[in-house]
C-alpha cells in the first residue's frame, strides 16, 4: 500500500504551526476527512490536535490499528468518547493558557460547533483555521505533483479509449460506464472530494449534442440531464449520434489526488461553429500558460481571459449562457475539486510555484451543443505546465 511520506506529514504540520502561531490560535482541530489525509496520510474516525508549539496528535475512535498501520504520524491515541478530546488538546499545548481553539468552520456541522463550544471549550474562543488549512494544502509538494501526474495518466487512458468504445447508437451513459471500467483498472479510486458540502460529482459529464448545452443545477459550467432528478446532472440515456460534438470531461483521483480534463469528440463532422469555440478554448489556454507566471494575480488572469473572449465575439456564449454563466474560469485542485486559488472575477490571489489547478474555458450553444476543452496545470517559473498529456486535437472519427 503507498504511503503519504512522513517527510510530507512534517513539512506540512510544520507549515500548519507556523499560520497557527502567525494567526495567535493556540491549537487546531480538524477532522473532515480530506484535511485528516492531508495531515495524517490515513482517513479515520477521529480527531488531529495541532498545536501551535509542540508535539501534534491523533486521537481515533475507528480505528487505531489501522491508523497505525497507515500514517507514520505518531502519537495515534485511542479515543473511545469525544469528551476525551478536550484533556488531550490541554495536553498538546504543554500547560500553556489554552485561548483561542481553531476548528475547519467551512465544513464543520452547526450542531458539533455548538456542542464544542458548550461543552468542550467553554471558556475559550473558537475561531476558524479553514483558511489556513487550505493556504497549506494550495501549494503542492514535488511528491504531491506526482500524485497528480498518476491521476492525469488515467485521464489520457479513458479519453484513448474514447474512438474505440464510442460509436454511433451508443448513449452517453454507456459511454460513460465502458469508460469508467477503463479509469478504475487504471488505478481511479472512484472517489471525488470536494470542499462544498452541497455540491456532488463523481466520475464526470459525458455530454453529447444539443443536450450537452443543459446547465447545472450547481456552480459549474456544463451539467447535462443525468439520469434522475436525484442526482440531475452528466450523462443521460440520450444517444449519440453522428456530426454531434462530445465533451468527455472527467474528473479522476490516482492516491487521493485529482486530474480534471476535458477533450471533445465527434462521429463525422461537427457543426462549424463548435469547431470554432473549441479552437478558441485551446488558444486561450495556450496564452494563459504563457501569462500565468508567479506573481501573476488571478482576478486579472480572468479579466484577461474574459478580453480574450470578447475580442473573438464569444462573451455571450462563454461559461455557460445568460443567467446561467459562472463568473469563473479554473478551480483549485488537489485532493479536492474546490482547492485554492479560483480564476475568477475580483480574485486577488497571486499565484505561486506549485500551484495547481484545473483551467476549463468553454463554450455552450443552446440547441446546438458544448465545446471546449479542460487541463489541471501546475505553476512554474516559466508559467504553466499542463499535467495532462491526452492529445488536444478535437477528434473526428
Amino acid at each position: 500500500m503507498m504511503k503519504v511520506p512522513m517527510s510530507e506529514i512534517a513539512a506540512r504540520i510544520v507549515n500548519l504551526q507556523a499560520l497557527l502561531a502567525k494567526h495567535d490560535t493556540d491549537v487546531a482541530i480538524l477532522s473532515q476527512n480530506a484535511d485528516l489525509f492531508y495531515f495524517t496520510g490515513t482517513v479515520q474516525d477521529g480527531h488531529l490536535v495541532v498545536p501551535a508549539q509542540g508535539n501534534p496528535v491523533f486521537l481515533v475512535r475507528r480505528d487505531p490499528q489501522r491508523a497505525e498501520s497507515q500514517s507514520f504520524l505518531r502519537p495515534i491515541r485511542p479515543m473511545k468518547s469525544i469528551r476525551e478530546l478536550a484533556a488531550a488538546v490541554t495536553e498538546a499545548v504543554e500547560g500553556s493558557r489554552l485561548q483561542r481553539v481553531g476548528l475547519e468552520l467551512d465544513v464543520l456541522p452547526a450542531n458539533t460547533f455548538f456542542f464544542f463550544d458548550e461543552k468542550l471549550f467553554p471558556r475559550q474562543q473558537l475561531v476558524d483555521v479553514s483558511g489556513l488549512v487550505r493556504q497549506v494544502r494550495m501549494v503542492k509538494s514535488p511528491w504531491e505533483i506526482q500524485m497528480m501526474r498518476g491521476a492525469a495518466a488515467i485521464s489520457r487512458a479513458v479519453s484513448d479509449a474514447v474512438p474505440e468504445l464510442m460509436h454511433e447508437g451508443v448513449t452517453e451513459l454507456e459511454l460513460t460506464i465502458e469508460l469508467e471500467r477503463v479509469a478504475r483498472k487504471a488505478g481511479h479510486l472512484g472517489l471525488i472530494r470536494l470542499r462544498n458540502p452541497n455540491m456532488d460529482m463523481y466520475f464526470g459529464h459525458i455530454l453529447s449534442g444539443p443536450d450537452a448545452a443543459v446547465p447545472a443545477y450547481g456552480d459549474m459550467p456544463t451539467g447535462g440531464c443525468g439520469v434522475s432528478p436525484a442526482f440531475g446532472q452528466g450523462p443521460s440515456e440520450r444517444k449519440i449520434m453522428r456530426n454531434e460534438m462530445v465533451s468527455v470531461d472527467t474528473m479522476l483521483s490516482f492516491h487521493g489526488y485529482l486530474s480534471d480534463q476535458t477533450r471533445n469528440f465527434c462521429l463525422g463532422t461537427p457543426p462549424s461553429r463548435l469547431r470554432e469555440a473549441y479552437a478558441l478554448s485551446r488558444q486561450i489556454l495556450e496564452r494563459l500558460c504563457a501569462e500565468g507566471v508567479p506573481g501573476s494575480v488571478t482576478g486579472e488572469l480572468y479579466a484577461e481571459i474574459c478580453r480574450w473572449v470578447d475580442e473573438a465575439g464569444w462573451t455571450n456564449n462563454f461559461m455557460g449562457v445568460g443567467d446561467q454563466r459562472v463568473s469563473f474560469v479554473g478551480h483549485g485542485l488537489g485532493i479536492e475539486v474546490d482547492e485554492l486559488p479560483i480564476i475568477a472575477a475580483g480574485q486577488r490571489m497571486v499565484l505561486q510555484e506549485g500551484m495547481t489547478f484545473a483551467v476549463e474555458p468553454k463554450f455552450v450553444l443552446p440547441g446546438m451543443g458544448l465545446a471546449g476543452i479542460e487541463n489541471t496545470y501546475v505553476v512554474t517559473p516559466e508559467g504553466l505546465e499542463s499535467l495532462n498529456t491526452a492529445p488536444e486535437e478535437l477528434i473526428c472519427l
